[in-house]
């Protein structure tokens, strides 16, 4: 009996790596590069132990910093890199397990797809048992292959790199099993992503409120503790992977006594929504405001608010940190905090375009834009109502961006005119963000089955070109040519490459929309 309820489980993995091996390749690239990239930076930057303790003392004196990452226990490079890459490589590790987890469970039940595989021979438990192999697989890959690129690269210990690289992992696990436990608890895989999103947030955010003496009891705490270059504590990583066997247990448990389809997390207006739809819902336009509007502004509020604490925190760092030699050489002095965030909040929100954009495909391959196409909805206005909402959506984000780091900077230093510098230095990487939302529509119209991966390739390149810049490897009339080139902050852009980028933008889209109009829908 137990034998049948795992049954089919290597046939389902592999037909889970067949189906997302795009996607798995660049879970191991991102989360093998970070940590290298930051080794190779950092290793410019803080060359000397002077420039480290400096770098410690700005770090501790930084309130968001020190809450997020703890303070610098080990002033060798190794240390600081660790130190720097471990909240990173947890997020990394954490976030796409979960995801994949859900994607691979909760969703295929939303399609419709577990329904039928398991009207056949595949056993009750084998989606589960399938991602958890995939996913243990990965992180084993990523331990083995981030541990050889630090001890070969930058000739980091190899103990130390295999225990930073092995709390990472288990971390990883960990996460992927709650995911698989949000999967069986929720109504619908949106429902569940929410859910264990959130607690991940909880669990690498611990805030000021938790005593160090009990951060280990946190996410956030395992590197901490670990310390991987200094005193190795060798059993750090076994308490994530027993809160994965936990996870793992009552996910089984709830997968063998739950009917397909149901959950104890409703969403909102049930499973079907309400009989008749609202005054306002009368359209493609506010049905895609429908159903990803929340999520626009569940993201424009959270930016917003890191926006306002970086820009708050921006002046303690910079008079302890922005007079170091390296920082006034890449951004000439200045705001040097205000500057990077900002510019890392404008690459997160081009992530973030990407999801928005992919939303009519979302729809087409799960069966419901054919329903509405067969009725009097155009093409073309079914898809103008999710390509405007993809292209207002980084605009609003960016502004919130602007605004945000302008009002705690003004707030801080009381300068308020900078609330209008920072704006238009946000805004001004609209232009790049819509660029990646019309790769994304062009892919869509041209080859939709290649639309997840190329455009996650895409935005994934252009963020290497990015590191390949800060490290001198390439120069600027390459790194001019990718979308956030001219947004970075060692650089002055005129208005020539933001308006060329808007209009390439606008050709993509309409590309996208006029190949989408003569294909046919995915079967």
């Amino acid at each position: 009996m137990i034998a049948r309820a795992f049954s089919g489980t290597l046939v389902l993995a592999g037909l889970v790596v067949r189906r997302d091996r795009g996607l798995l390749a660049a879970w191991i690239a991102v989360a093998v590069a970070v940590p290298l990239f930051n080794a190779y930076s950092l290793g410019a930057l803080l060359p000397t132990p002077q420039a480290r303790a400096d770098f410690a003392a700005a770090s501790a004196a930084n309130p968001v910093t020190a809450t997020l990452l703890g303070p610098i226990n080990d002033l060798s490079i190794e240390g600081v890199v660790a130190w720097r890459s471990s909240l990173q490589s947890l997020l990394i590790a954490g976030l796409a397990g979960l995801l994949f987890a859900i994607r691979h469970t909760r969703a295929e039940e939303d399609a419709g797809r577990r329904e039928l595989t398991a009207a056949g021979a595949i056993g009750r438990q084998a989606a589960l048992t399938a991602v958890l192999v995939v996913v243990a697989v990965v992180n084993a890959a990523v331990t083995l292959l981030l541990t050889a690129a630090l001890a070969l690269g930058p000739g980091y210990d190899l103990a130390g790199s295999l225990l930073f690289s092995l709390t990472a992992a288990a971390g990883g696990l960990a996460f992927a099993g709650c995911g698989l436990v949000t999967a069986q608890l929720a109504q619908s895989a949106a429902r569940a992503r929410s859910v264990a999103v959130g607690v991940l947030v909880a669990g690498v955010m611990p805030g000021v409120m938790v005593p160090d003496d009990r951060i280990g009891l946190l996410p956030a705490g395992w590197p901490r503790i670990a310390r991987p270059y200094a005193a190795g504590q060798w059993w750090v990583p076994l308490v994530p992977l027993a809160l994965t066997v936990v996870l793992l247990v009552a996910a089984y448990a709830l997968s063998a006594r739950r009917d397909l389809g149901a959950g104890l997390l409703r969403d909102r207006g049930g499973s079907t929504g309400p009989v008749r739809a609202g005054r306002l819902l009368r359209g493609p336009a506010t049905l895609a405001w429908r159903l990803s509007g929340g999520q626009v502004a569940s993201w424009t509020l959270t930016l917003a608010a890191l926006s306002v604490a970086v820009g708050w925190v921006s002046a303690s760092f910079d008079a302890r940190f922005g007079d170091l030699p390296l920082m006034g050489e890449l951004l000439g002095g200045g705001d040097a905090l205000l500057a990077i965030f900002t510019y890392v909040f404008c690459l997160v929100v081009a992530c973030l375009t990407v999801v928005c954009a992919l939303r009519p495909y979302a729809e087409e391959s799960r069966g419901r834009a054919a329903p509405l196409l067969a009725a009097p909805t155009g093409r073309t206005r079914w898809l103008a109502g999710h390509v405007g909402l993809g292209l207002a959506a980084p605009a609003v984000m960016l502004l919130a961006v602007g605004l945000g780091t302008g009002l705690g900077s003004g707030l801080s230093t009381g300068r308020p005119w900078t609330i209008l510098a920072q704006t238009g230095t946000a805004l001004l990487f609209v232009p790049a963000a819509w660029t990646i939302a019309g790769l994304t529509i062009a892919l869509y119209g041209l080859r939709p089955r290649l639309t997840v991966p190329a455009s996650w390739v895409a935005v994934v390149v252009s963020v290497a070109f990015v590191a390949l810049w800060e490290a001198r490897v390439i120069g600027r009339e390459v790194f001019l040519v990718t979308p956030f080139g001219y947004g970075h902050p060692t650089i002055s852009p005129g208005p020539v490459a933001p308006a060329a980028f808007a209009l390439f933008a606008a050709v993509l889209v309409a590309v996208g929309g006029a190949a989408f109009r003569r294909r046919d829908l995915i079967a």
